[in-house]
């Protein structure tokens, strides 16, 4: 299938230092997915309400910093206890821990705009009802944009079977989340 111009997704599709390896992409697409379920997970239990009060912010930025930290601690006993090596110089273990940091902020980032949009809503620069549905969204597109994530962070060109991939992955995650609020909530 033939790839999309190179033009406007240049900056988009290409990481400025290159692909990362395969292990580093997994682990940084695996917490860009897992932190928009849950961020949406957070956004659609939102009522207007709960806006309006600040309670949808706090429940979404909270969603997002608690679940980044608790992934962060769970890479870093997993990587103490099974990868322990103590041949390792202290400055390579200090480096891959920061990889691993780095990997998880997408589990954060995920919650941040959303939570700003309920953010507008608290303060009526949004309507809350609007802010809650922008809110969600957003975390929608991100969902759907896990092939392009994918594509760029193996280095790869984006095509029209990978937006189809990003609109399908929605799909699916919608369909995470809905099973998570009627079974969890």
């Amino acid at each position: 299938m033939r790839s999309l111009p190179r033009r406007w997704y240049h900056r988009l599709a290409e990481r400025r230092d290159g692909p990362l390896s395969a292990h580093r992409a997994t682990a940084r697409l695996s917490a860009y997915v897992y932190g928009n379920i849950l961020a949406l997970a957070a956004v659609v239990v939102a009522t207007p309400t709960s806006v309006e009060h600040g309670t949808a912010v706090v429940v979404v930025i909270g969603t997002g910093v608690t679940t980044f930290f608790a992934h962060v601690f769970a890479e870093f006993i997993a990587h103490a206890t099974i990868s322990a090596d103590d041949t390792t110089p202290h400055e390579e273990r200090r480096l891959l821990a920061l990889e691993e940091l780095r990997d998880a902020v997408p589990i954060a980032s995920s919650a941040t705009f959303p939570a700003l949009i309920l953010l507008s809503g608290m303060f009526d620069i949004l309507e809350s009802g609007w802010a809650v549905l922008i809110a969600g969204a957003i975390i929608v597109v991100r969902i759907a944009s896990v092939p392009l994530v994918a594509e760029r962070v193996r280095g790869n060109p984006l095509s029209l079977r990978v937006l189809v991939a990003g609109l399908a992955t929605a799909g699916v995650a919608a369909l995470v989340v809905l099973l998570k609020v009627l079974i969890g909530h």
